[in-house]
């Protein structure tokens, strides 16, 4: 261990690390933090969690060969009655972080085994074929596979985690109890997605001779009325508020600035944003490339006001990095590109700080934004299906009521009640 891992640990930990097998570990661990970006602060607590994982292995004779997840939950728990030194991390939080970063530096490095599946091995395979189906045959975007994987897995952990998978074993009755017990206290959405997921995958059962007609038959129905609701969307002072929620001279608000313009100005959807690369924009004709929904490709003229966000970014906030995203990360891991989240964070913590939290339902709610703007300029339909990159108008017609004022002129007087 170096001088700076040392000088960088506690003094009552200093020696945790003595005669260790994680001992030749603490230099590369601190160099794999400061290049990911973490803070100084970040990487003694960090390096001194390490340190007393190190000290409590030895003290048990744990071998590092046998170090896992496993280990690293039973240290977990000793830390309510840890004794080991008078100031011990004992956030849980941060304990099981830093552990985290370490398992998998110490499989990178080849010093421990690669993490075992905890899944049967008849799932797990099982899993492998459902996903090629996703992809490869229904060509669903990698978000869209995880949803149903995930789902699918728990029906089949339920029902086959003791033994091979048998479809021609599964009832009817079965099914209604999974996703009866499965999806309780969900919203209707979630609970029609869970129902997609299981008909998607006895499809692709029944692809492979079985027979599941009954199975997808037996997937509960879910009421949710087609055109029932009004799209939830923001008034122009109200966007105009949300805009100037943001610090422009940092460059984490020149990204979040410019990941707003993008849903604001060109209503992209959350992972449309995120998806964004460097080579998308053609900044001669002005337009940009949006990937959409089942693997379509869409060109958009890009608006003025978003331009102008986006190069700022790119001239005075955006990390050095070889990644062609547009959307880079500020916080560690650096060098990774933004993810749906982190887009959806930018937006949501700039509407709780200019107090429009009860006003925002996440970041498609811009996107009903620009429909129903759009739709109080007299916007055709057709257009505004262009725009949102609808497949079919009728997706776009539920934009129609929210022009109240117009629809107000046309609507017939309630009949009088008769006596």
């Amino acid at each position: 261990m170096s001088e700076l891992a040392r000088r960088r640990l506690a003094r009552a930990s200093r020696n945790w690390f003595c005669d260790t097998e994680l001992a030749t570990t603490a230099d590369s661990y601190v160099r794999h933090l400061s290049q990911q970006g973490y803070a100084s602060g970040t990487i003694d607590a960090y390096l001194g969690s390490v340190a007393h994982f190190a000290h409590w292995c030895t003290r048990l004779h744990i071998g590092l060969s046998v170090v896992n997840e496993g280990t690293v939950e039973r240290f977990l728990k000793h830390l309510p009655l840890c004794h080991c030194a008078h100031r011990c991390q004992r956030w849980r939080y941060n304990v099981c972080a830093a552990l985290r970063i370490l398992l998998a530096l110490l499989r990178t490095e080849g010093r421990i085994a690669q993490k075992k599946p905890s899944d049967p091995a008849s799932i797990i395979e099982e899993i492998s074929h459902f996903e090629h189906y996703l992809k490869q045959v229904c060509g669903l975007r990698p978000t869209t596979c995880s949803v149903r994987i995930q789902r699918v897995r728990a029906f089949l952990l339920q029902r086959f985690a003791a033994g091979r998978i048998q479809i021609g074993a599964v009832k009817p009755a079965d099914v209604v109890r999974f996703m009866a017990k499965y999806t309780e206290g969900w919203t209707a959405p979630s609970k029609r997605a869970a129902g997609d997921s299981l008909r998607s995958y006895f499809r692709f059962r029944a692809m492979q001779g079985d027979r599941t007609a009954a199975l997808s038959a037996a997937i509960p129905n879910v009421a949710q009325w087609r055109l029932a609701g009004l799209p939830k969307g923001m008034l122009p002072d109200q966007v105009s508020r949300l805009l100037k929620a943001f610090n422009r001279r940092s460059p984490t608000g020149k990204r979040d600035y410019a990941i707003t313009r993008c849903l604001v100005d060109l209503g992209l959807r959350a992972n449309e944003v995120a998806r964004l690369q460097l080579d998308d924009f053609d900044w001669r004709q002005g337009v940009v490339r949006i990937r959409s929904k089942g693997h379509r490709v869409d060109v958009l003229p890009l608006p003025r006001a978003s331009g102008r966000a986006i190069v700022d970014y790119l001239r005075h906030g955006r990390p050095a990095t070889g990644s062609r995203a547009l959307f880079m990360r500020h916080r560690p891991p650096l060098g990774m590109p933004a993810t749906v989240f982190v887009v959806r964070d930018a937006v949501r913590y700039a509407a709780t700080r200019c107090d429009l939290e009860s006003h925002f339902h996440g970041p498609h709610t811009l996107r009903h934004t620009l429909a129903q703007r759009l739709v109080v300029a007299r916007t055709p339909l057709k257009q505004i299906a262009d725009v949102l990159r609808h497949r079919s108008l009728d997706s776009t017609t539920i934009y129609a009521k929210v022009d109240l004022p117009a629809l107000s002129r046309v609507a017939q007087p309630w009949p009088a009640r008769l006596s």
